[in-house]
């Protein structure tokens, strides 16, 4: 069966693979060049702020694009397959952790209030809901691992809360970009200025790689043919 789509996952995996490099870059320099760089500690607590959005994009975004589309590209065995899954998922909620901790300590010593966005709310939420995906598939698919009728009945829920708590992860990219955009040019940024276009193009990379990413997890490894399907022959 050819799926809910009839075309293959590779061509949109690789894609997707280049635009998790691209966007990953991309916050890089727009963190380093253009806001001044990236620290634990500083000054100027900006430095501070500038981890939570790189930490965050290659955590959710890039690197659990990664883990979502791992079963589509990998050749190895499938026990090899989950626990990569497993790994690449566990250190996005690690970095995404960090992100949330720089966004806390730049409003705790910036002085301003914390949750009283639609990002942050939905942010926090993601997590949460990351961290429970990552828990209960943990348990139920991998260790100590449940009965073989409750994975078989568990697994398309899994997927599609996955993927759903991606988008949710997406989503909440956007909201970001385009707060601190708004700050920014409130603050004096120019609209049409270079970083504007840098941060813009970023969000706009961003919502192809998580599109690139869902159709690579609902589309087949491989598009057979249909059943019962007989070519056409010319003689």
């Amino acid at each position: 069966m050819a799926g809910p789509i009839g075309v293959a996952a590779a061509p949109f995996t690789y894609v997707a693979h280049v635009l998790g490099v691209a966007a990953a870059v991309l916050v890089l320099i727009w963190c380093i060049n253009f806001r001044g760089g990236l620290a634990f500690e500083a000054v100027n607590k900006n430095l501070i702020f500038n981890l939570h959005p790189v930490f965050m994009l290659i955590g959710f975004i890039a690197i659990g694009g990664e883990a979502i589309i791992s079963y589509k590209v990998l050749p190895w065995s499938k026990e090899v397959k989950k626990l990569i899954h497993l790994i690449l998922h566990a250190i996005a909620i690690v970095l995404g952790i960090v992100g949330i901790w720089a966004a806390f300590k730049f409003h705790n010593d910036s002085g301003i209030a914390n949750l009283y966005s639609l990002h942050s709310w939905v942010g926090l939420g993601t997590i949460v809901l990351y961290g429970i995906q990552w828990i209960y598939g943990f348990v139920t698919f991998y260790y100590p691992g449940a009965a073989i009728r409750l994975r078989s009945a568990s697994l398309p829920w899994h997927v599609l809360f996955g993927l759903f708590v991606y988008i949710l992860a997406v989503a909440t990219a956007e909201l970001g970009f385009l707060e601190k955009l708004t700050f920014l040019q409130n603050g004096g940024l120019a609209k049409y200025g270079s970083e504007a276009f840098l941060v813009n193009f970023t969000a706009l990379v961003v919502i192809l790689l998580g599109a690139s990413v869902v159709i690579s997890a609902v589309a087949p490894a491989k598009v057979d043919e249909r059943k019962g399907y007989v070519p056409i022959e010319y003689n």
